[in-house]
C-alpha cells in the first residue's frame, strides 16, 4: 500500500474508549447577490480566466493532511487555468468570521457539521440551491445525511466534502484466546456486551489487563439513535435528548459502567498510544474493538502488520439491515461566505472538487465519497491504493455499506457544538454516577433549549 494520509475530521469521530478515539468555467450558473443575499439568477455570470486567482480556505490539518487537498486545486489550475491560493487556518471559524466582517471573505471555504448551521443562522454563508439547480445537482446524488447536515431553514448552505464511515474493528487474535468464534462477531448491542464480557480481564487487584468494548462505546451521539431516540424536534425547535430512546440509550451505558467502570478504564488506558502511532491498545491486544473509519489501514499496516483483525457494522438492538439506517454519518463541507469577490469561480471550484471529482477527491484524500453514482468508482480507487493483498480489501464493503444505509446526523442548529458539549457532558455525569441519565440529559436540553432560543431570537 502506497504511504497515504490519515484521515481526520474538526470534531473527530466519537472514538471507543481506549481504542481511539477532509470544471469548466461556470457558464450559466446564478451570481449570488453582493454582502450574503439570495442568488438571483443571472444569464451570463462572468466567467472565471486564467488571471483570476480563487482564495480558498481550510481547517489546518497539518501538513501531511493539508498537502492532498492542494493537489485537488493543482488539478483544477491545470484543467482552467485558474489558480487556487490556499490556506489553512488554526481557529479557522474565528478568522473567517473576522474576514466577513473586514469584507476581505475567501471565494470557498471549509465548514462542518457543527459549524455550518451557526454560519448560515449568522447570514455568514451564502445559500448554494440556485448553483445546484442551474447545474443540475440534486440533493438524492449524495449520501442523505451529509446533504441533509447541509440545510439550514429550508436552504442549502453547503456542499459535503468528506464523509465518515465508521465501523467496529475487532481482533480476532483476542476472539479466538478467549474462546470466542472470530468470524462471528457482534451483531446486537446484547452480543457486544456479551462477548465483552468474555474478554475483560483483570488481575488479582481488580485492574483491567484486557478491556472489550468501553463503557461509554460507541458514545451517546451514535447509541441515542440506535435507541430510536432522536436529538432535535426541527418543526417546534425543541431539543429532545431527554426524552425516549436517548434516555434508554443512557441509561444502557450506565449498566456498562457498572460492569466495567469508568474510572478503571480510564486508568487501563491513559498514557496509552492511539490508533495511529507504535504500541497502540489495538494493536497489541490490549483493547479489542476499535470504532473507525479505513483510514486506519496505514496505521495498522504500518505499526501491527501481524495483527488478525476483522471489520463488522456497529451492532444495533435486534442486529436487522433495516437498522442500519440509525447509523450516524457526518464529515466536513465547502461553502461560499458572503461578500465573496468571486463567488461565480467559487462554486466553480467546488463542483469540480466535490461533485464532479468526489471519488478521486474521495481516494486522495482517504475520505468518504459522498456523491452516490461514484462510489463503485471511489471503490475501486480505494482498493487499488490498499492493494489486492491487504487484510482491509476483501472487507471494504462494509465501509461503504454503511455509508450507504446511515441516515442520522448532528442536528442543524445554531448551538449545534454547544448542544454537542452538553450531551457529553451529560453522558461523563451518569456514568461517572453523579447524575441519573434522566437528571443529566435534563439538565443538558435545559440549558441548550435557553441556548437556542436566544440564539433564534437574535
Amino acid at each position: 500500500m502506497t504511504s497515504r494520509i490519515s484521515r481526520r475530521s474538526f470534531i473527530g469521530a466519537a472514538a471507543l474508549t481506549g481504542a481511539s478515539a477532509a470544471l469548466a468555467a461556470c457558464g450559466g450558473t446564478p451570481a449570488p447577490a453582493s454582502g450574503g443575499g439570495e442568488a438571483a439568477a443571472t444569464s451570463a455570470p462572468a466567467a472565471a480566466t486564467s488571471e483570476t486567482v480563487l482564495e480558498v480556505w481550510n481547517n489546518n490539518w497539518g501538513e501531511v493532511y493539508n498537502e492532498p487537498m492542494k493537489a485537488i486545486g493543482e488539478a483544477y489550475t491545470a484543467e482552467t487555468g485558474v489558480k487556487v491560493n490556499w490556506a489553512f487556518n488554526d481557529q479557522w471559524q474565528e478568522k473567517l468570521l473576522t474576514a466577513i466582517a473586514g469584507d476581505i471573505p475567501p471565494d470557498a471555504c471549509y465548514t462542518n457539521w457543527v459549524g455550518l448551521p451557526t454560519l448560515a443562522h449568522q447570514g455568514t454563508m451564502l445559500p448554494l440551491d440556485d448553483y445546484f439547480a442551474a447545474s443540475g445537482i440534486q440533493s438524492s446524488d449524495f449520501i442523505k445525511a451529509m446533504i441533509d447536515a447541509c440545510v439550514w431553514e429550508g436552504k442549502t448552505y453547503g456542499i459535503p466534502g468528506g464523509a465518515d464511515f465508521l465501523v467496529l474493528h475487532y481482533s480476532k487474535d483476542v476472539y479466538e484466546a478467549v474462546g470466542l468464534d472470530p468470524e462471528q462477531p457482534p451483531v446486537t448491542l446484547a452480543d457486544w456486551v456479551a462477548h465483552s464480557e468474555a474478554i475483560y480481564k483483570f488481575d488479582s487487584a481488580g485492574n483491567i489487563e484486557r478491556m472489550g468494548m468501553g463503557p461509554t462505546d460507541p458514545g451517546l451521539i451514535y447509541a441515542a439513535f440506535l435507541f430510536g431516540g432522536e436529538f432535535y424536534n426541527t418543526e417546534e425547535k425543541r431539543i429532545t435528548c431527554n426524552e425516549g430512546g436517548t434516555v434508554e440509550a443512557l441509561e444502557w451505558m450506565v449498566e456498562n459502567s457498572q460492569r466495567w467502570p469508568v474510572e478503571k478504564v480510564a486508568a487501563f488506558t491513559a498514557g496509552m498510544p492511539g490508533y495511529s502511532q507504535p504500541n497502540s491498545g489495538f494493536a497489541t491486544g490490549k483493547v479489542t474493538y476499535m470504532y473507525n473509519g479505513y483510514w486506519s489501514a496505514e496505521a495498522l499496516d504500518k505499526y501491527a502488520p501481524d495483527l488478525n483483525y476483522g471489520l463488522a457494522f456497529l451492532p444495533t438492538l435486534n442486529g436487522t439491515p433495516e437498522e442500519r439506517k440509525n447509523y450516524v454519518i457526518q464529515g466536513w463541507d465547502y461553502s461560499i461566505p458572503a461578500g465573496a469577490k468571486s463567488p461565480d469561480a467559487g462554486w466553480d471550484f467546488l463542483k469540480y472538487g466535490f461533485y464532479d471529482n468526489a471519488a478521486d477527491l474521495g481516494v486522495k484524500t482517504i475520505n468518504g465519497n459522498c456523491v452516490l453514482d461514484q462510489m463503485d468508482e471511489y471503490v475501486k480507487g480505494v482498493q487499488e491504493w490498499l492493494g489486492p493483498e491487504n487484510r482491509m480489501t476483501p472487507q471494504f464493503s462494509v465501509f461503504t455499506d454503511t455509508g450507504a444505509a446511515g441516515e442520522k446526523f448532528w442536528p442543524v442548529m445554531p448551538v449545534a457544538s454547544r448542544y454537542y458539549d452538553e450531551v457529553n457532558r451529560a453522558q461523563d455525569f451518569a456514568t461517572r454516577g453523579e447524575m441519573t441519565a434522566q437528571e443529566a440529559l435534563d439538565e443538558a436540553a435545559r440549558v441548550t433549549q435557553e441556548e437556542l432560543d436566544s440564539a433564534l431570537k437574535s
